[in-house]
């Protein structure tokens, strides 16, 4: 049953030490442009720039344009058959003609994973049953018999740390000028479903909080 036990705490370790590691996003900076009145879009084009990848554009497109409040209309980029790029003349022209007035742009900036391989290491534990089987440890700053007769090592193993750097901007048209940005960080998401869920909310409640989306 001790023997048990110990291997059970030797995996419980780790695990914990993993599910420490979990998916969070921060916003690292911000930026709002003090001279444009906040004003809430009527229609707003979203679209996500991801290298190579449709299907992921697609998915982040859709789900940001379902958890847009209800008074604003918005239309997933890769509808238009348009690139994520406002500000080309083009790009620009199409969305005016199109009756739009602002467009969300995020961009992927960059993936990171980095490894860190944590060496096995060997733990006394105390005896709280006071059973006094097995060898014993006796601490040498206490005065007292207190004794540690579980010695037993934790394995080794590697975290792995994943970074996503998103860009995100709103522009504002006719003139597809930037008026917010924001620079965050996600380490650790589970899938990308859940990373752009997370960015959704937090991106989301930080646009709202400064005027630029309705509450709703």
């Amino acid at each position: 049953m001790r023997r048990r036990s110990l291997s059970v705490l030797t995996l419980f370790i780790p695990c914990m030490l993993l599910l420490t590691g979990c998916a969070t996003s921060t916003i690292k900076s911000s930026w709002r442009d003090a001279s444009t009145p906040a004003i809430t879009p009527h229609r707003i084009a979203v679209f996500v720039s991801v290298k190579d990848d449709k299907n992921l554009r697609k998915m982040a497109e859709n789900r940001v344009v379902q958890r847009m409040p209800k008074s604003v209309q918005a239309t997933a980029g890769h509808l238009l058959e348009l690139p994520p790029a406002p500000e080309s003349d083009s790009v620009r022209r199409r969305l005016i003609d199109s009756g739009f007035d602002s467009a969300l742009v995020a961009r992927l900036v960059s993936v990171d994973k980095t490894q860190t391989v944590v060496p096995p290491q060997t733990r006394v534990g105390p005896d709280p049953l006071f059973w006094r089987v097995g060898p014993y440890y006796r601490p040498y700053y206490s005065p007292f018999f207190t004794y540690y007769p579980y010695s037993y090592e934790t394995p080794g193993y590697t975290l792995e740390t994943t970074r996503v750097v998103v860009e995100t901007l709103l522009y504002r048209l006719p003139d597809a000028k930037p008026i917010w940005s924001a620079i965050s960080e996600s380490v650790n998401p589970e899938s990308s479903i859940r990373l752009v869920d997370e960015l959704i909310e937090l991106l989301g409640k930080r646009l709202k909080d400064e005027g630029l989306l309705p509450p709703g």
